[in-house]
């Protein structure tokens, strides 16, 4: 049997439909994890939130995140820690969901979070805060070794 061009256009979509096929089906197993999950809602209120990271811009400097060994060391200003103030931070994951870690905690010049909850990779650490009804955010990014 001879191989013509018919043969080869036959073989050409047998080889299209096949690889069509084997990449819906990687397609389908693929995670779909949004940035969040009310994203419609935050973004309802994103003016909030932008005068909240205006207002936060002024302490972007006066803290610190630094992978340390076993832990994750973050320094705050002391003109930051008030008394009953609550720290409350978000490590967050982009490229996994079920990586997030949520930790509330009081405002000190220093506090130490044990790296062995998270996942070797990129985060980015939100810090949020409350002080006298205003609201206050700060976002740095950071590399788990």
């Amino acid at each position: 049997m001879k191989f013509n061009w018919g043969h080869g256009i036959f073989v050409f979509m047998i080889l299209f439909l096949l690889l069509s096929f084997a990449f819906i089906i990687f397609s389908l197993y693929q995670s779909e994890d949004l940035v969040s999950d009310d994203y419609y809602e935050q973004g309802a209120g994103y003016s909030k939130q932008i005068e909240i990271n205006k207002r936060s811009s002024v302490y972007s400097d006066s803290i610190t995140v630094n992978p340390v060994n076993s832990s994750i060391n973050i320094n705050l200003c002391n003109s930051l820690i008030y008394s009953g103030d609550t720290l409350y931070l978000h490590f967050y994951r982009p490229s996994d969901k079920k990586a997030d870690l949520k930790i509330k905690c009081p405002m000190s010049e220093e506090i130490n979070i044990p790296s062995a909850e998270l996942k070797n990779g990129r985060y980015l650490v939100k810090m949020s805060w409350n002080h006298l009804g205003d609201l206050y955010n700060v976002e740095k990014e950071i590399i788990i070794k």
